[in-house]
């Protein structure tokens, strides 16, 4: 194998696929990314066997070949190399000498025969289009559970019914949900799916530079294809839970606040909250928000801000930052505050979210 390529370029298609090496695996060749070097392109793809990124970008390929080669030793290279063509030979014994201007550096590699086979795109692709998957992902991904035991809530279910796309997540104390209808309508019968976190992470980072996704699936496996990137996934296997039944429904009790006052305060009050249970509480009553915090180690705090709310008198409690999650990724000047007693969920729904139905809901706590 021999080819140069810009450093630039490449580097850039290196950090794509960097957040799917895993530093610490039990396969050494899932350390590795995987060099393709054919008829003037260079491919880079690196896999931890559930996510898979694949890329690539223009090269004078002398002599094409494929290898794998260090992950963390490759970006590291490339990176404090000038901004200047990379050269890349391979030799004998598996070593692969790197040229660039006065640096000269040889690494081991490894065959292409040791680094798993990527799976092939299946059947008929929708598009849908980026800033929307941007924005479900962007905010729905805080909510998703860091238990990994709970294997079916360890990323968001998509469902698509006609024209209107649906996020999921919960970690069972909150549930994210967003959902907007999309013109034109998918050609599709319907899709309802789970989608692991690290495929989200990645095709959240991925999509910032294109205006489209083309998106397949397989029994097992996920595909979306940007441009001349893909990225593959396994399924989520498992049941996710019935969101429709989790979302309050009888929560007339409404109040109004400036998303960004609602969040300060939360933000200081909650530095008093116990360190365990992080929780706040809520006093609501006639044109006013009550907040508070207190423990038994440290104090309290006490903050009150105005609301457009004219019903009866109610105090409940949310974990702060389960609020500060949600309230960080808003891009509405208000939101609403929907309750029904002290004891039933609560129901945070942004006032204007640019056209997407974008619903959260947050469990209430003892104190």
């Amino acid at each position: 194998m021999d080819f140069v390529v810009e450093k630039a370029a490449f580097f850039k298609e290196l950090q794509n696929v960097q957040g799917v090496v895993e530093r610490k695996t039990t396969v050494p060749i899932l350390a590795n990314i995987l060099l393709e070097a054919e008829q003037g392109r260079l491919a880079v793809t690196a896999t931890d066997l559930d996510v898979t990124v694949c890329c690539s970008c223009a090269a004078e390929v002398e002599t094409g070949g494929a290898l794998a080669i260090s992950a963390h030793k490759l970006v590291d290279i490339v990176r404090l190399l000038p901004e200047k063509p990379i050269h890349f030979k391979s030799g004998e014994q598996g070593w692969i000498h790197i040229r660039c201007q006065r640096s000269r550096f040889k690494i081991a590699s490894l065959s292409k025969d040791n680094f798993p086979e990527i799976p092939v795109v299946e059947g008929e692709t929708i598009r849908l289009p980026s800033e929307v998957l941007r924005y479900m992902i962007s905010h729905t991904i805080f909510a998703v559970t860091q238990e990994e035991s709970r294997y079916s809530l360890n990323g968001a279910l998509m469902v698509l019914e006609g024209p209107q796309l649906i996020f999921v997540t919960t970690d069972g104390h909150r549930l994210a949900m967003v959902r907007k209808e999309l013109d034109p309508a998918p050609a599709t019968e319907g899709v309802r799916i789970l989608i692991p976190k690290k495929t989200l992470v990645e095709l959240g980072k991925m999509a910032e530079e294109v205006d489209s996704v083309e998106f397949g699936h397989s029994e097992n496996h996920l595909f979306f294809r940007l441009d001349e990137r893909l990225l593959v996934s396994r399924v989520l296997s498992g049941q996710f839970p019935n969101y429709e039944m989790v979302v309050p429904r009888g929560n007339d009790r409404e109040a109004l606040m400036a998303s960004d006052e609602f969040g300060s305060a939360v933000k200081r009050v909650q530095v008093m909250a116990d360190e365990q249970s992080r929780g706040v509480r809520f006093s609501l009553s006639p044109g006013e928000l009550n907040i508070s915090a207190a423990s038994a180690d440290y104090g309290e705090a006490k903050e009150s801000l105005p609301a457009e709310y004219q019903g009866e008198p109610i105090e409940i409690s949310f974990n702060a930052a389960y609020l500060l999650d949600f309230l960080q990724v808003l891009s509405s000047d208000q939101v609403c505050l929907k309750l029904r007693d002290s004891d039933t969920q609560g129901l945070l729904v942004p006032r204007e979210e640019g056209g997407y139905d974008y619903q959260y809901v947050i469990m209430p706590m003892k104190l």
